[in-house]
């Protein structure tokens, strides 16, 4: 049973429904000040779209609210072993420096409804939204630069994702070119072909 399916309903956040919502936090005031504050002006700059998922219910309750912009993944950037991996996935149909993706920029959940699995439920409904006959582009990818926290890592995890880069020590040289610099985020990503391929 899915709660967001069944009991909410999925939409824009728009400026109409920030107006009428009841004061949606998840507890994180950056995440807060991004939906409340930043996200209908990235969605004007074409930088990111966000949803959320409000409550039948009471319409003006976000349960949860998630951004998306298009992203890839650059193969030229990662080490030798791992571009290789990375390239036998796409069994050599053609050798491409980026292959299609979605990133998952934010993710937050009303911390009224924490603890019932919602995070996990959006995250599902993304991955089905993304390999739906709908979707307009190739997309093969679902991208996250998740927190380096033990805690979003694992989440993450739990939800299929896997980390781009073998450590933080090879993530930071790739990405900075130091070994020694201390990550704020991690780049992990989901293969949406595994699943569409298990259904």
């Amino acid at each position: 049973m899915s709660f967001l399916l069944e009991r909410c309903e999925f939409k824009e956040l728009t400026t109409d429904v920030l107006s009428e919502n009841q004061s949606f936090s998840c507890g994180n005031a950056d995440l807060d000040d991004f939906f409340l504050n930043d996200a209908t002006r990235y969605a004007q700059f074409l930088m990111g779209k966000s949803y959320c998922f409000c409550l039948n219910e009471t319409p003006t309750k976000i349960v949860c609210a998630l951004t998306v912009s298009n992203d890839s993944i650059r193969i030229y950037d990662l080490p030798r072993s791992r571009r290789d991996y990375m390239r036998s996935l796409t069994r050599h149909e053609k050798i491409l420096k980026r292959y299609p993706g979605v990133l998952l920029g934010r993710l937050g959940v009303n911390k009224d409804f924490f603890g019932m699995g919602i995070g996990s439920e959006a995250i599902d409904f993304l991955k089905g939204w993304f390999l739906s006959r709908s979707n307009k582009t190739g997309c093969r990818f679902l991208i996250v630069d998740a927190v380096n926290d033990t805690r979003v890592i694992s989440f993450y995890q739990k939800n299929g994702f896997i980390p781009l880069f073998s450590s933080e020590e090879q993530e930071s040289l790739y990405t900075y070119g130091n070994k020694g610099v201390e990550l704020k985020t991690r780049l992990m990503y989901f293969d949406l072909l595994e699943l569409s391929l298990n259904v």
